[in-house]
């Protein structure tokens, strides 16, 4: 818009909008916002018009918008402001933006960290304590030990074993292609597995990217300089997940005592 054209001091919405930048949808918006209102609406045609002046209060509007100021902003300082409360105004908007510059860094920094690390990488350290068991030998593919578990905690101790806890030990050297299935009993007979400290990860997504998950555990372990005393432990989220293409399975490496911290 130059500032030395001379233009027509009553203008329709169209030529309006051609000349504020600002489209004839966005001038019904703001009309309706009561921010920038036409000058008046020819009651026989329903056509809006505006004042040629108004393309001062379109231009200050467009600037505002582009400052991030909100609708309820706008509206209070086209609807004129004194020089202090301008100025505090726009110290505050100032401000406002500097948290949201802070925010959207913030938020850049984890982006570069996520995917770089392909998501979260943390683990923790959890106490294992000793419990009674029912087990049994399980051996089967690898890609589908979760649902091989399941099946077999039916077939082998009834119905409690589809919806009991349920998770499989094995070597870390032979991997889980022999494997112990496992569900907590109360059986005086039953197995005890010993107290120990897990470092414990839980993994989300395809069953068939948890050994990545193991991987990420073990360089975890190595970076705080503890030590496996190569039992790994699957734990299995309720009956039904395993299902599901991407379940959770919480995966666990129990820890030498003699490389673990004081308490």
């Amino acid at each position: 818009m130059k500032t030395t054209e001379a233009f027509p001091s009553v203008l329709l919405i169209g030529q309006f909008a051609k000349l504020s930048g600002l489209s004839c949808r966005m001038l019904r918006f703001y009309a309706e916002q009561n921010i920038l209102v036409p000058a008046f609406t020819d009651d026989a045609t329903g056509y809006r018009h505006y004042l040629s002046s108004q393309l001062i209060e379109a231009k200050l509007l467009r600037r505002l918008r582009q400052a991030d100021f909100s609708l309820d902003d706008i509206a209070v300082i086209l609807n004129g402001l004194e020089t202090a409360q301008w100025e505090e105004c726009v110290a505050a908007q100032r401000e406002s933006i500097a948290q949201k510059i802070a925010a959207m860094q913030m938020a850049l920094e984890e982006l570069e960290h996520l995917e770089l690390h392909r998501g979260p990488e943390e683990c923790v350290l959890a106490h294992f304590s000793p419990l009674r068991v029912l087990s049994a030998p399980l051996t089967g593919e690898r890609l589908r030990l979760r649902e091989i578990a399941r099946s077999e905690a039916e077939r082998l101790f009834g119905e409690d074993g589809g919806s009991a806890p349920l998770f499989c030990v094995y070597d870390l050297r032979e991997g889980p292609a022999r494997a112990t299935i496992c569900i907590p009993a109360e059986e005086s007979d039953g197995e005890i597995l010993p107290e120990c400290v897990l470092a414990v990860s839980l993994h989300r997504g395809s069953y068939d990217t948890l050994p990545a998950t193991l991987e990420q555990l073990l360089a975890w372990v190595k970076r705080n300089n503890f030590r496996t005393n190569g039992r790994v432990l699957e734990r299995y989220f309720p009956s039904g997940e395993e299902d599901h293409p991407h379940g959770r399975v919480e995966i666990a490496v129990a820890l030498e005592e003699a490389a673990l911290p004081a308490p």
